[in-house]
């Protein structure tokens, strides 16, 4: 390697697993950031993988069952790009929510390249006693 280059990953694993997630991507119109789910008590909590996203570029909706994120991420490089992992364009990703989710209860902040998405968990119906009266 000569002074001054900067040489792009050679790791044969990583390169099949590229390959693949770039192949399916190739038949979508968008691609699928990575995702991670979590589930606490009271909420779900669902994080996108979204660096250099600006906020105003992701549209969230909550319509019938359906939590779906879309937007556009853009790069703007600083020269000539001699390597690039970083996805670029339309993404979007779709998830089914429990029926009984509110709309109104479901959050979101970006912070750090990472959009968090908290979905709070509708209440138990709590079973209810019911007094007789004399009649």
């Amino acid at each position: 390697m000569k002074g001054g280059e900067i040489m792009a990953p050679e790791n044969k694993i990583e390169k099949r697993a590229e390959s693949e997630i770039t192949r399916r991507e190739q038949h979508l119109e968008y691609y699928l950031p990575a995702v991670d789910i979590c589930e606490t008590d009271n909420e779900f909590i669902v994080k996108f993988d979204m660096p250099g996203v600006d906020k105003e570029k992701v549209e969230i909706t909550a319509e019938k069952n359906m939590l779906t994120v879309v937007g556009y991420v853009s790069m703007e490089s600083v020269g000539n790009i001699v390597y690039q992992e970083t996805r670029i364009g339309n993404y979007r990703r779709e998830f089914t929510l429990p029926e009984d989710v509110d709309a109104d209860s479901i959050s979101a902040e970006m912070k750090d390249g990472v959009l968090t998405v908290k979905i709070a968990k509708p209440e138990k119906v709590k079973p209810k006693k019911i007094e007789i009266a004399c009649a």
